[in-house]
């Protein structure tokens, strides 16, 4: 029999029902409360009216790009009027989209050039779903420009690209949504409210983790050549380093190149880790980081790791991230977040949760939630933006929510790039003490500086169209 630590989930349920789920009004409270105890908030001076259709403006319409085209074109009050993208293909798709939608819609405008889509009067919103290292500039230029802006995880490739959205946001006003979609799932905001409410007690270890089946091959041999016609290779690199022409470095397996993004870790690690952060302390910081792992196995040309373990030291916690791009045989779950408790175990997923109880400490109440799907989730993000579009209030991944939970994942692979153990100071937002070479290399990593004429300020480029 459970003791008086025993905790009722019917106690919690009757908490959370009151309450109308974390992710509504009071979540959007509370996280205003926090991150304005940070920032100062200049609000601009008109709202929208609730009949007017938001614009959109979409930079990126590849794959996650007509991802959210689908969940625009799925609303009445959102209509894309602009796409930009360096693939003919892509542009036609969209516009496709668009206009054989059942809104009656024409055609939205093409262009390859992100900077018309920002100078477009007409467009009130902009949807970033470029590769990481495209993140900043249009974001920062579109808060500049006063356009609201939807952004993709993670926020950037670097850390200083990241301060200067924040930046940029809090400067200017204007409402910004981070794509850390998972936080408008109703499930995740019940396994966050959990976490804080104690009700599996004391946490001192949290585990994520993601497994891929990926064959050996990988990607398979890419040698050097010549982009697809009409590709503008150069402007597809912008500010990383020039390199020719390489299929593996473009499109979606971007991710697996460190001049881009951070592999699994900024990609699916962004996604898990942002839920812990939430669940734990928004802004507390680690105060140590330690990364290990290489390619030891897929034969392809990528150079983030293939095996990779990364384990992050809080006050009161240790938190770690895994992955494995070839694991044919999983142990237990492909992919997952779980909280050990004193009471109890919770892990959580995209298809629900399940708390295990410790009876040997009094316990808590088994739950188990099931039958979860990602599309709701996503369709309540957009509800959320449109919502704060229209308010002017903060939305639920607003710009240093998804900042503080990016720096995490960029700390883990800028360590596994310096190759060690290294203190964090979360206020510099880089790795202290020390001066070896290790050190270095990690703290270069994050802060890679900009090349080939762009820039993080006004004008960010010479040649730039407007």
């Amino acid at each position: 029999m459970a003791n008086d630590n025993n905790v009722s989930r019917r106690d919690f349920i009757r908490k959370a029902a009151s309450a109308a789920a974390i992710g509504g009004a009071a979540a959007a409270t509370t996280q205003t409360a926090q991150a304005n105890q940070v920032y100062k908030r200049i609000l601009p001076q008109t709202v929208m009216g609730a009949n007017e259709k938001i614009r959109t403006g979409h930079i990126g319409v590849g794959g996650m790009g007509k991802r959210n085209m689908q969940f625009v074109l799925q609303r009445t009050d959102i209509q894309p009027i602009m796409v930009c993208d360096l693939v003919d293909l892509h542009l036609e798709q969209s516009g496709d989209m668009t206009q054989y939608s059942p809104h009656n819609y024409g055609r939205p405008e093409q262009t390859k050039y992100f900077e018309e889509v920002i100078a477009n009067k007409d467009v009130d919103a902009v949807v970033i779903t470029t590769p990481d290292h495209w993140h900043a500039i249009p974001a920062i230029m579109a808060a500049r420009a006063g356009k609201d802006v939807w952004c993709e995880k993670p926020l950037g490739t670097t850390i200083p690209e990241g301060r200067a959205i924040v930046e940029a946001v809090e400067e200017t006003g204007v409402v910004f949504q981070g794509g850390n979609f998972q936080r408008s799932g109703e499930h995740f905001q019940e396994v966050v409210r959990l976490v804080q409410e104690g009700y599996i007690g004391e946490i001192a270890r949290v585990e994520t983790w993601i497994h891929d089946q990926d064959p050996i091959a990988g990607m398979g041999p890419a040698e050097d050549g010549q982009p697809p016609e009409g590709v503008d290779w150069e402007r597809y690199l912008g500010w990383t380093p020039e390199v020719p022409f390489n299929k593996n470095r473009f499109l979606y397996s971007f991710r697996w190149f460190l001049e881009y993004s951070g592999g699994k870790m900024t990609d699916w690690g962004a996604h898990l880790i942002d839920i812990v952060m939430w669940a734990m302390g928004e802004w507390e910081h680690p105060k140590t980081v330690t990364a290990s792992g290489g390619n030891y196995i897929i034969q392809d040309n990528r150079t983030t790791p293939d095996t990779l373990d990364v384990l992050y030291e809080f006050d009161k916690y240790v938190l770690s991230f895994e992955n494995r791009v070839w694991c044919p045989v999983p142990a237990g779950n492909r992919y997952g977040i779980r909280f050990y408790g004193t009471l109890g175990t919770l892990y959580a997923d995209r298809l629900g949760y399940e708390v295990i109880p410790h009876g040997a400490n009094g316990g808590c109440e088994p739950i188990k939630v099931e039958g979860q799907q990602e599309g709701p989730m996503n369709q309540a993000h957009w509800q959320n933006f449109a919502d704060c579009v229209r308010s002017r209030e903060r939305c639920i991944c607003d710009a240093p929510i998804i900042h503080a939970s990016t720096n995490i994942c960029h700390a883990g692979t800028a360590a596994f790039v310096g190759g060690g153990k290294f203190q964090w100071d979360g206020e510099k937002e880089e790795f202290v003490h020390g001066e070896s070479e290790a050190l270095k290399r990690a703290n270069d990593f994050i802060n890679r500086p900009y090349a080939n004429g762009w820039s993080l300020k006004a004008p960010y480029h010479k040649d730039l169209r407007a």
